[in-house]
């Protein structure tokens, strides 16, 4: 044999030799090596006697007999009929091979303990009084062994027959509580999987798919244990999937197996074709699958399913029935999120989207078409608000019947729409532009009076190297040149267009606000549930223009950061509220300072030096700092996740602002340092009133508890939101209901307010 060939027969065999870790290996390890033991003792006594050679012979081939198919069960894992046959022969001959036939019970016993941690308990019984037998016809067959005398006592030996049958039963007792243990242990073991593998999976298919591999593995911890799918098709039953010892799975069953009236776990009469196809006559359960009107999982056992193994199977389908809920909610938030609720046409967000894809197909040419309204305000003045509702929602089916199947119609907000043409010319782009028009300008008529209005569309193409941005800002330049040419009329744009000048000088004023002092920033709080305790602040950036008065962020934040003036805009804000925070801390009135951070920013590779120097400067412990990024800053960008770990490095908290308004959630959450999640407002903003949206806030305080992240809700606006947010378990609130954003001087006099209501008790209810 050459080397290498044996150094892997001796490593076999010292793993072999190793104890397994698993409970029930262990001990069928540690049955095999004592039985053995005891072969080899017992042996050792029985041939140091004065012994005759045919004793000799006799116990030898005992001896290996017993050595060989102990270790064949082991290495099988099971007892075939044939091994059990020759450890009764062989234990037949030790017994009429020892000097003194009650040697054969240093065998026997030993034999009955490792027989007992393997097969059935009928199987094991026999075997039991398979061993009586076999010393009894040793007995018979020990003065028939030359060397031996006439005398035989065999008292020695009968009166431990009822002790050995004794052992059979008590071993086998201690042996089949030990399996279940283990099986207990094993079904456990693939139900915690399953949390695991459900969390962040909204997929169907794929929930379907996690939930049916775990159906299998509690059959295979729980022996004779077999499951099939069903679904109600017609009048039968049809089976989708089995799982467990069947001979054939069964296509279909009889429709009346199972009742659809009975929402409870239902014991049914198994027909001829699944006993045939599965051997199995004893119990059946019919359980109801979560999700699945019709379709039921159906359970049995012989003689019946155990107790642990139907309580198993009901916790899998509540998990799955919860993942399923998610599954649907996520969908429906999904579809929500991409789609205008008044028109049912693609929202910005959608369109954005399909824009950058276009984009990135370099192949096709395609168009975007731009549409305002024209006269849209006086429908509103004239027959009202309710009335030009309606006329959108209609003027969104006129339009989609007005493009082809491959285009993309959206409302980006109020009277203003967006349309993608995939795969045009510039002469059909001119076409469908002109059909819109003509479309639109049909008077409608409404229950309040006729309404007319007109379209004025700008069209540009997509260029390779463009930006969405750039594309919707040309085809609203080409809009506003159909309207100065008239209105109601298609405009395509020309690079004359824009008025480069005007976009230079509005860089060059909100560079000079930044260096000048005309940002101030405002402070809104974040009080803890229950308590009302302030516990952070979220600063919001103003411009305090000199002629336009206070501009809000959403009037000045795109330009910056369009420009890349958002970088030093966001150097002030970071070095302001860490003052503003020190400030806070050493008046005695501590507080977290969250600020918001723009792509532009967490990639600048000066942003995680900045927020040092600034924690430095003003003493402000890392902790105290929260920056806030939203799922589409920090998506498919490793700079900005490499930003986020070097701030977590330093100490500083991470915020996901507006969770839930994208699909990406999950991902975000599993993939970069989060520490608190801030529900968007609009989720906030439906939990008296919609039960989706309370559903939705509920799952999301539940998955981030058990992922160890703090929650916060934004939007808070009264005490009946923020009680049932209270009750959904979340742990703080932000909103105008506290206070809202207020100059810093206002927020230090509410802050004080707050900590001083908080130490007498008159913020915790009653």
């Amino acid at each position: 044999m050459s080397s290498p060939r044996v150094e892997t027969v001796l490593r076999a065999a010292l793993q072999r030799l190793h104890p397994p870790a698993e409970l029930v290996e262990h001990t069928r390890w540690l049955f095999c090596l004592a039985s053995i033991a005891s072969v080899g003792l017992t042996s050792l006594t029985v041939l140091s006697g004065d012994v005759t050679g045919w004793s000799f012979a006799l116990a030898t081939v005992a001896a290996v007999t017993f050595v060989v198919s102990w270790l064949h069960r082991y290495r099988r894992r099971r007892a075939p009929l044939p091994a059990d046959l020759a450890d009764l022969l062989a234990l037949a001959l030790f017994a009429a091979a020892c000097p003194r036939p009650v040697l054969a019970l240093g065998v026997a016993f030993p034999a009955v303990w490792y027989r007992a941690v393997y097969g059935d308990t009928r199987r094991i019984v026999a075997y039991g009084l398979g061993v009586c037998l076999a010393l009894t016809c040793g007995l018979q067959l020990w003065s028939a062994v030359p060397g031996h005398g006439a005398q035989l006592a065999a008292a020695a030996v009968l009166g431990n027959l009822p002790v050995l049958l004794l052992t059979v039963f008590v071993v086998r007792h201690l042996a089949v509580g030990l399996f279940e243990r283990e099986h207990t242990r094993a079904r456990d073991t693939a139900l915690a999987a399953l949390g695991g593998q459900l969390l962040g999976v909204t997929d169907r298919s794929a929930i379907l798919r996690t939930a049916w591999a775990t159906a299998e593995a509690v059959c295979a911890a729980t022996p004779g244990l077999r499951t099939a799918v069903l679904a109600r098709d017609g009048d039968v039953l049809r089976v989708h999937g089995a799982a467990g010892e069947f001979l054939r799975r069964p296509t279909t069953l009889p429709g009346d197996l199972l009742s659809d009236e009975d929402p409870d776990p239902q014991r049914v009469v198994p027909p001829t074709a699944l006993v045939l196809s599965s051997g199995v006559r004893g119990e059946w359960l019919g359980l109801p699958m979560p999700d699945s009107p019709g379709g039921y999982m159906l359970l049995g056992g012989h003689p019946t399913v155990p107790g642990d193994a139907v309580l198993a199977v009901q916790s899998m389908l509540n998990q799955v029935a919860l993942a399923l809920r998610t599954s649907s909610a996520h969908r429906e938030l999904r579809a929500q999120a991409l789609t205008d609720r008044l028109t049912g046409l693609a929202n910005r967000t959608a369109f954005s989207a399909a824009v950058d894809a276009a984009l990135a197909d370099a192949d096709s040419e395609a168009w975007v078409l731009f549409l305002d309204l024209d006269d849209f305000k006086v429908v509103n003045d004239t027959l009202g608000h309710l009335a030009g509702d309606r006329l959108l929602a209609h003027l969104g089916c006129e339009l989609t019947g007005a493009l082809r199947a491959e285009d993309l119609c959206a409302r980006l907000g109020g009277d203003e729409f967006a349309v993608l043409l995939r795969g045009a010319g510039e002469a059909e782009a001119r076409r469908i532009g002109q059909r819109i028009v003509e479309t639109i300008s049909t008077p409608v008529e409404l229950g309040e009076g006729l309404a007319r209005i007109g379209a004025s569309i700008g069209a540009t193409r997509l260029q390779p190297g463009s930006t969405e941005t750039l594309v919707v800002h040309q085809a609203d330049v080409a809009m506003y040149a159909a309207k100065s040419a008239g209105k109601n009329r298609v405009h395509f744009f020309h690079p004359g267009m824009l008025q480069l000048e005007a976009a230079a000088e509005a860089e060059a004023e909100l560079r000079a606000a930044v260096d000048g002092g005309e940002l101030v920033l405002a402070y809104q709080p974040v009080v803890a549930a229950g308590d009302g305790r302030c516990t952070a602040v979220e600063a919001l950036v103003r411009w305090a223009h000199p002629e336009r008065g206070l501009l809000g962020p959403d009037q000045f934040l795109a330009l910056a950061e369009e420009t890349g003036a958002i970088v030093p805009l966001g150097e002030f804000v970071v070095r302001r509220v860490c003052a503003d925070a020190a400030r806070w801390a050493q008046e005695g009135h501590p507080v977290a300072v969250h600020v918001n951070a723009s792509p532009t920013q967490l990639a600048h590779p000066r942003f995680v030096e900045l927020v040092r120097e600034s924690l430095a400067t003003t003493g402000l412990a890392p902790g105290r700092l929260v920056v806030e990024v939203t799922e589409t800053t920090v998506l498919d960008s490793p700079v900005v996740a490499a930003t986020l770990d070097a701030l977590v490095a330093l100490g500083v908290g991470i915020a996901l602002d507006d969770f839930g308004t994208g699909y990406s959630a999950l991902t975000t959450l599993r993939s970069l340092p989060i520490g608190i999640v801030k529900i968007d407002r609009s989720f906030v903003a439906g939990v008296l009133t919609q039960a989706a949206d309370q559903a939705v806030v509920e799952a999301i305080v539940q998955m981030a508890s058990r992922l160890g992240l703090q929650t916060v809700a934004e939007g808070v606006e009264s005490v009946e939101q923020q009680d049932v947010l209270e009750r959904a378990g979340i742990d703080s609130l932000q909103g105008y209901l506290y206070l809202p954003p207020a100059p810093a001087a206002e927020f230090t006099a509410w802050l004080a307010d707050n900590r001083r209501r908080s130490s007498t008790g008159e913020l915790t209810p009653a």
